[in-house]
């Protein structure tokens, strides 16, 4: 008889711990995906900060003129250049992004399924920046932010249409000449 009682109590913690580890496992995957959708919370919020599309508004004007001054271009080189630049702000954001998105801390379907196209067009914008800034440095100066563009060079092939899911009717549009018939 006190053997049953043994084996009944050894089974009974086995199965007290087993339940215990299960739930452990659902709570971990739970809080990671609290942890990642406050991290797209959080980088969604800098994408849409109004600091964020200054900079890149600011480097559309600035950066063209910057470029075509020699002396701008050796501050470059030497990197002897005014760090309080919108351009710099705005890799170095990208650059930031890119990290959280190639660790996996935030997901990289929801990002690239609303900011593809933002981050091409950033990428494009800065390239003779990260030209130049690879020729005296490393190939590591922005290379979360080139992952991040690669990534949604990549998102844009596989989604050229975007992510409207199939079988769901499209909401009815005007012909851009009714909307605007000036613009031909």
């Amino acid at each position: 008889m006190l053997e049953i009682l043994n084996t009944a109590a050894a089974i009974g913690t086995f199965v007290v711990i087993t339940a215990t580890a299960v739930a452990a496992v659902f709570q971990l995957r739970h809080m990671r995906a609290a942890n990642q959708l406050q991290g797209l919370l959080t980088v969604l919020a800098r994408v849409e900060d109004s600091g964020i599309n200054a900079w890149f508004t600011e480097t559309q004007r600035q950066l063209p003129g910057m470029l075509s001054d020699p002396e701008y271009v050796r501050s470059l080189l030497d990197f002897t250049f005014d760090r309080n630049v919108a351009w710099l702000q705005l890799g170095n954001s990208y650059d930031w992004i890119g990290s959280l998105v190639k660790n996996g801390l935030i997901s990289e379907s929801a990002f690239l399924d609303v900011y593809t196209f933002r981050v091409i067009q950033a990428w494009e914008l800065l390239k003779p920046i990260v030209v130049i800034g690879r020729r005296n440095a490393t190939a590591a100066l922005w290379d979360s932010f080139e992952y991040l563009f690669v990534r949604a060079q990549q998102w844009r092939t596989q989604y050229p249409e975007g992510t409207y899911p199939e079988g769901v009717e499209r909401a009815p549009l005007p012909a851009f000449e009714e909307i605007l018939p000036n613009l031909r």
